[in-house]
């Protein structure tokens, strides 16, 4: 078997393979530690996500970094903090990155998680804190199919090598035995863990702010990496949490280093993320050298760092309009060891900002998430579904970029037809794929539909057709609000998207307008007057004219992929006899057989949403 590095294993292997080494890892082993990072250092993200998306403009200025990293580690520490008391530490951080990696939220978050997991594979090998910090940097950097220097995989790198600068070449901090539990007993100790975090988290602390240097597009927008921004917060809790564990307390005046006396004091990742962003506006060095930039003895003006125009990299990445990601599961053992680099490679052809993680879980399976940002989702899907073959897809998360950001109300869809997908999608919808595709899908479930209501970036989320999630609590969500929506079939997801209008977000209030837009309101009403019906491609054209009348408004026909190629005319020279005045709205589905979908939109009229004694298959109904 390859080791992480090559992208193989994940964190949670079993113990049948890889037994505890029960050796010393630099006083991260501990768990009380481990849980102490994971919950300050998800804190800390979701507080200062806000401002991290605010300066997002790498790979694409989708201004969502800062909470696909939130949304990324938050379920890596609910599994912490459901993990029993006695749990290990090493086994902690494999429950930290399992849980990460399939709840991973974007390129930031799929990188993560990466870094994540080969912490806990080194932690499981055994290795001191600087073999934990150099193998998550190198493991986060195998997974991106074309890694960009002054990003988050940079800081990481940094991180690393300075931990390992930090050790004495016997695997202790300088001045100090190599092994502690104290000094004499060989195990590492608290101090000496805090001594190299404290060097690491400097480091990265440093990367980040030389990343405007580095990478043309911040230069160009006069921010620092968003991801790099990112980092530093997760390895400052780690400060904050190994100087606990040592009875130290940091000195926020020095920078959060350590300071003599009783545990507590505060640090950056507990206070503001002032000393990242006043850094990085002020204090970073040159100001952006871009065209029309200030004068290089003016500092940067903060309103100017947050651009809202897609600013491409130099390798063209950002260039895919949909964000594609998937979770995939399929046999482990050696046959495991190549699938990464095969997803890598094939999702290279058709987009980019292609990320995969994970491997062999361990236990007879492995499982990976997958990311790419694409214009060819019927040919990414393709691809996750040759890939999946032996296995299985779920989590089949499909988004367009220019709908991310903060807003008032977002929409999920769920639906069973693939080039479906990419329509919702442009409309601003979060869509959830649950088959079509020639491969196995897994049921949704009410945390995948939750991972997706976070991922709109709204406040409030109508779901559409997706499994009720309303039970859950708003912690769980980080929503203010979510309403689910009845939508047995494709055309209701289709109409109620039309009803809201192109592109989300929606409930923005237009200029002068005091009242913003009611999202439920317009879908309901939108509902109220349509009727579907599901029948043959044969019987269609029949279903048509019974269906349409001197009232219909509009038909939406969704084909599927055997129907006849001239079914499309057939029903509008119908539909033109029936309801000349009636607009008809077609589209493919890309799910096979021969199936027509048919949503008859009356004036005047309420319906129930599907025609009395006419059943929808499994294939039309959501999950």
């Amino acid at each position: 078997m390859t080791d992480v590095d090559s992208g193989s294993r994940t964190a949670d292997s079993g113990s049948e393979q890889y037994p505890e080494q029960h050796q010393a890892v630099g006083g991260l082993d501990d768990p009380g530690l481990v849980r102490a990072w994971t919950h300050g250092a998800t804190a800390a993200l979701r507080r200062e996500r806000d401002a991290i998306d605010r300066v997002n403009v790498f790979p694409v200025a989708d201004a969502d970094t800062g909470t696909n990293l939130y949304l990324t580690l938050r379920e890596g520490d609910r599994a912490v903090a459901a993990a029993p008391a006695d749990t290990t530490g090493a086994r902690l951080l494999a429950a930290l990155a399992r849980a990460a990696l399939l709840g991973a939220r974007g390129n930031s978050g799929v990188i993560l998680s990466e870094w994540l997991r080969g912490l806990a594979v080194a932690a499981r090998r055994g290795g001191t804190t600087a073999d934990l910090l150099t193998r998550a940097a190198t493991s986060a950097r195998s997974a991106v199919a074309v890694p960009a220097e002054g990003t988050i995989l940079t800081a990481a790198d940094a991180a690393g090598a300075a931990a390992r600068a930090a050790e004495t070449p016997g695997g202790g901090s300088g001045g100090g035995a190599a092994r502690t539990g104290g000094a004499a007993d060989g195990e590492p100790s608290a101090a000496e863990a805090l001594h190299v975090v404290t060097a690491a988290a400097a480091a990265a602390r440093a990367s980040a702010r030389a990343s405007r240097d580095e990478l043309d597009v911040l230069r160009a927008a006069g921010v620092l990496d968003a991801g790099a921004l990112g980092l530093v917060l997760v390895l400052d809790a780690l400060v904050v949490a190994a100087a606990e564990a040592a009875g130290a307390r940091l000195d926020p005046e020095a920078g959060g280093s350590p300071a003599h006396g009783a545990a507590g004091g505060v640090s950056v990742v507990r206070g503001s993320m002032d000393a990242v962003t006043l850094d990085q506006l002020l204090d970073a060095g040159a100001p952006p050298s871009a065209p029309g930039a200030a004068d290089p003895g003016t500092p940067a003006d903060p309103a100017a760092s947050s651009v809202s125009e897609p600013v491409p990299g130099a390798d063209g990445a950002g260039s895919g309009a949909l964000e594609l990601m998937f979770v995939l599961t399929g046999p482990g053992g050696e046959a495991a060891d190549t699938v990464a680099a095969g997803l890598r490679g094939a999702l290279a052809e058709v987009g980019d900002s292609v990320v995969v993680v994970g491997g062999d879980s361990g236990a007879g399976t492995a499982v990976w998430q997958a990311h790419v940002h694409t214009d060819h989702l019927d040919q990414a899907l393709v691809i996750a579904a040759e890939a999946a073959r032996t296995g299985s897809l779920s989590q089949v998360h499909v988004r367009h970029l220019e709908a991310a950001g903060q807003h008032d109300w977002g929409v999920v869809a769920a639906t069973s037809a693939p080039a479906l997908a990419g329509e919702l999608a442009h409309t601003g919808a979060v869509v959830l794929l649950t088959g079509g595709v020639d491969a196995d899908v897994a049921a949704l479930t009410s945390d995948d539909a939750g991972r997706a209501a976070a991922s709109t970036g709204a406040r409030r989320v109508l779901l559409l057709g997706t499994p009720d999630v309303v039970a859950a609590t708003d912690g769980q969500l980080d929503v203010d609000e979510l309403i689910t929506v009845p939508a047995p079939t494709d055309v209701h997801a289709v109409v109620a998207l039309a009803a809201l209008g192109t592109l989300l977000p929606v409930g923005l209030p237009d200029a002068g307008t005091l009242d913003p837009v009611d999202a439920h309101a317009i879908v309901t009403e939108a509902l109220a007057g349509l009727t579907v019906r599901s029948v043959p491609a044969a019987d269609a054209v029949d279903a048509l004219r019974q269906a349409a009348g001197p009232e219909t408004a509009v038909v939406t026909a969704l084909l599927d992929t055997a129907v006849p190629d001239d079914l499309a005319d057939r029903l509008g020279a119908a539909l033109a006899d029936r309801a000349p005045d009636a607009e008809l709205v077609v589209l493919p589905t890309g799910r096979p057989g021969d199936a027509v979908q048919l949503g008859t939109e009356s004036i005047g009229t309420e319906s129930t949403g599907t025609e009395p004694g006419v059943g929808l298959g499994p294939e039309e109904a959501y999950a």
